[in-house]
């Protein structure tokens, strides 16, 4: 995966921390960490974050086998182009305010199980917990995601999004650890910052979408393309 990415996906974690403590903070915060044994309750915490990402890298698994087939079908390069022109839109739509994105529960199974296993003070439950949460809708999973698809290929859709939930954990492990490291006046400096990296993002894939060409054969790489002029395949 090319450095480019790797700081996209970073970033984007990164600087979705903030989103992922207003919306996934309180279930942080609501882990029965007291309830488990002194010298299981890192462990636990590991687990839940470890499960979670684990979910993003699945996700990042079934967007990056579309986008390869996109691949093979020489689609590539619209998607890319298609799939920065929706964050754009859809950030400008939503005037940055990315919990209207995250919609509601898919269905009563999830909250059902997510409330179980919160009275369960088990490494399992740990585990479980953090799974699920990574299959909670969130509009900024969305924007992730949207990195994911371009990278054509399902290993670096898995990685994008593993880089992509591994730069929200600090946030999420400090705000249980040190809550008053985020007053809601440094939330909301920094949630302006959020639709701003969104749209870069976005203006990064349209940029990558006219610039790179498609690949000639499958097992080729994507060509750069110079002074608007296509290189020609060997």
């Amino acid at each position: 995966m090319a450095i480019t990415w790797i700081l996209a996906a970073l970033t984007t974690g990164l600087v979705g921390s903030l989103h992922c403590v207003g919306m996934c903070g309180p279930l942080a915060m609501a882990l029965p960490v007291g309830r488990l044994p002194v010298a299981r309750r890192g462990l636990g915490i590991g687990l839940y974050h470890l499960a979670r990402v684990s979910a993003y890298a699945g996700i990042g698994l079934v967007v990056g086998s579309v986008g390869q087939g996109l691949l093979l079908l020489n689609l590539q390069r619209p998607v890319s182009i298609g799939a920065g022109l929706f964050l754009v839109v859809w950030t400008m739509a939503a005037r940055g305010k990315f919990g209207s994105l995250s919609g509601r529960l898919p269905s009563r199974w999830l909250v059902g199980s997510m409330a179980r296993f919160l009275h369960e003070p088990s490494l399992r439950a740990f585990a479980a917990l953090g799974l699920l949460n990574g299959l909670l809708p969130c509009g900024f999973v969305y924007v992730a995601l949207a990195g994911a698809v371009v990278t054509g290929n399902v290993g670096q859709g898995a990685l994008y999004m593993i880089l992509f939930g591994a730069g929200t954990v600090p946030a999420l492990l400090a705000v249980r650890s040190i809550p008053a490291l985020f007053p809601v006046g440094l939330r909301q400096r920094f949630v302006r910052v959020i639709p701003l990296t969104t749209l870069a993002l976005g203006v990064l894939l349209v940029v990558r979408g006219v610039y790179v060409a498609p690949p000639a054969s499958p097992d080729q790489p994507p060509i750069p393309l110079c002074h608007g002029k296509t290189t020609p395949a060997k």
